[in-house]
């Protein structure tokens, strides 16, 4: 258990586990930016942001529908409050009102995309994710981070592989309306497959709807501060409004570029979740392990300047002449996710200690403020002010979980004193 090795052990250990979970995001980031960027030299930027569009939607749904589930059997099995078997149990419950998601996801898609198939194929999109998501998360309970990466990484390559074979060999009048959403819905699908063969059988029947809503409502919290954090998706959609289908497609082009930088902070929260969750009964512990992870943010806040200076030169190289304005874009929102690295782990932080609602309300609010200011931004200059929207939002969270998570610690060592 890291929480009781010497302190040098204890860090090389959380290093190492980091690393490993970064060195897997970080390549199954790749391999999404390639499919991107073959679906972007494949398709207009109006195509590429319909479907970008439709895919937010669908992965904000995922986590309304989640209601923070997985996060609280992320924190109950790692604690071992519950057995996997049981933590899957409610799982089965939870699946039994996927038409709760999959009905409007349908309905909305089918009144967006272009052809009523892409339409079926997005509208499937959000329940894929949450199938993925899922299973991925109590892999990860059971620190078996490996098999997390290895069914993601699968289903990426996948997705990639059927993208780009699709573009090469499929009709064109085909190809432009549905091998890009194929290639999305496919990564997730045969993530959660494999995913869900790492677990093994089952083992336990669904619970009933009655007993599993105490864990539904107890994950409200975890929930409320997720779906917060997901509004971001909705930066192309205002994007789209403000600027046209044109401007989000250069805004959503730079923005999944952009998803590499947030790779360390993201394995960070994997990561560190289940091990602040082990110590939780022993405020000294818990305390070294909230200094350890908040060390290491502050070097992995690093990586998003040195990428804010290269966007620019390298988005065009990679996009073509069509995307030039995407650099400015990413360099823009990489100055934005140095304060989106810097908050996640701030946001666990607070979490842990019990304090989801504080997290869920600073969320919310940046957000609130950042949507805002993308479509007011989007109006007058385009995806490239728009990305203005993200940075003045992340300010705002990293500030007001920074003073929040600096207010708990003094009254807990006034409690310890």
């Amino acid at each position: 258990m890291t929480g009781t090795l010497a302190p040098s052990k204890a860090l090389r250990v959380l290093l190492a586990r980091i690393g490993g979970v970064a060195g897997a995001l970080v390549l199954g980031q790749v391999i999404l930016g390639l499919t991107y960027i073959i679906a972007a030299r494949s398709i207009t930027p109006a195509v590429l942001g319909t479907v970008s569009t439709c895919i937010a939607i669908g992965t904000i749904a995922s986590l309304a529908f989640d209601a923070g589930l997985s996060n609280l059997l992320v924190r109950e099995v790692a604690s071992q409050k519950l057995t996997l078997q049981e933590a899957r149990a409610l799982v089965r419950s939870k699946r039994r009102l996927a038409v709760v998601l999959l009905a409007p996801l349908l309905a909305a898609n089918l009144t967006i995309a272009p052809a009523v198939g892409t339409g079926v194929l997005l509208g499937c999109y959000g329940l894929a994710v949450w199938e993925a998501q899922t299973a991925n998360s109590l892999l990860r309970a059971r620190e078996q981070f490996w098999r997390a990466a290895i069914g993601q990484l699968s289903g990426r390559m996948v997705g990639l592989a059927v993208v780009a074979v699709g573009f090469l060999f499929a009709p064109h009048p085909f190809a432009v309306d549905y091998v890009f959403p194929a290639g999305l819905l496919s990564a997730f699908v045969v993530e959660a497959v494999i995913d869900r063969a790492f677990l093994g059988p089952p083992g336990a029947r669904a619970r009933p709807q009655r007993e599993a809503g105490v864990y539904y409502r107890e994950g409200l919290g975890y929930g409320l501060a997720s779906l917060a954090a997901s509004a971001q998706q909705l930066d192309t959609p205002l994007v789209a409004a403000g600027g046209g289908m044109a401007s989000a497609g250069l805004y959503a082009a730079a923005g999944r570029l952009l998803n590499p930088l947030g790779f360390l902070a993201t394995s960070l929260g994997l990561v560190g979740a289940p091990a602040l969750a082990r110590v939780n009964h022993d405020p000294n512990l818990l305390h070294v392990e909230e200094r350890r992870l908040l060390r290491v943010t502050a070097c992995a806040a690093l990586a998003p300047l040195i990428a804010a200076a290269a966007g620019p030169f390298l988005i065009p190289l990679l996009l073509g002449d069509a995307y030039r304005a995407s650099g400015t874009v990413f360099a823009i929102l990489a100055v934005g996710s140095v304060f989106s690295t810097m908050n996640q782990p701030l946001a666990m932080v607070v979490q842990n200690r019990g304090y989801q609602t504080i997290v869920a309300v600073a969320v919310a609010t940046g957000l609130g403020i950042g949507l805002a200011a993308t479509y007011v931004l989007a109006l007058l200059g385009g995806a490239t002010w728009a990305a203005g929207g993200f940075m003045v939002s992340q300010l705002y969270i990293v500030t007001h979980l920074g003073l929040t998570t600096r207010r708990l610690r003094k009254r807990a060592e006034e409690k310890r004193a």
